[in-house]
């Protein structure tokens, strides 16, 4: 049976956020083609608040897992910080939300399909690792 370390962890997470990327990358001209630059827009919206949202669950896995690995050690960094920068992330990506929806006047799926891009990148991440595993 294979472990699943921290660092399998963080590999799979930067995978998953080089995966929104490359789509971010793709997706943009052929919105753009298909429903036109404020659809566009909308899609990059959600794209970016997908990728910030990867990079944040990121660091606070790595804060919470340097606190459990530091057993009886010197006392780690606060984790003050972390879930203060989590909670700014999410209130500013419900105002970019509330603003592209009010003024951009594009396609909502656009915005949808860039949302759920983390979604598809961690289930080809996980579709990834069964295969390893079941070799």
């Amino acid at each position: 049976m294979m472990e699943f370390s921290d660092q399998d962890l963080k590999l799979v997470l930067s995978r998953a956020l080089r995966t929104v990327a490359i789509a971010i990358l793709v997706g943009l001209p052929v919105i753009w083609l298909a429903w036109g630059w404020r659809s566009m827009l909308m899609f990059l919206t959600g794209g970016v608040i997908a990728a910030t949202g990867i990079v944040e669950w990121r660091q606070l896995m790595a804060a919470v897992l340097a606190r459990m690995d530091n057993a009886g050690g010197a006392p780690p960094r606060p984790m003050g910080l972390v879930p203060f920068w989590f909670f700014v992330r999410i209130i500013a990506a419900a105002g970019l939300l509330y603003v592209s929806l009010r003024s951009l006047d594009g396609r909502v799926s656009a915005l949808l399909i860039g949302l759920g891009l983390p979604l598809i990148a961690l289930l080809l991440e996980a579709r990834r690792l069964l295969r390893v595993w079941s070799a």
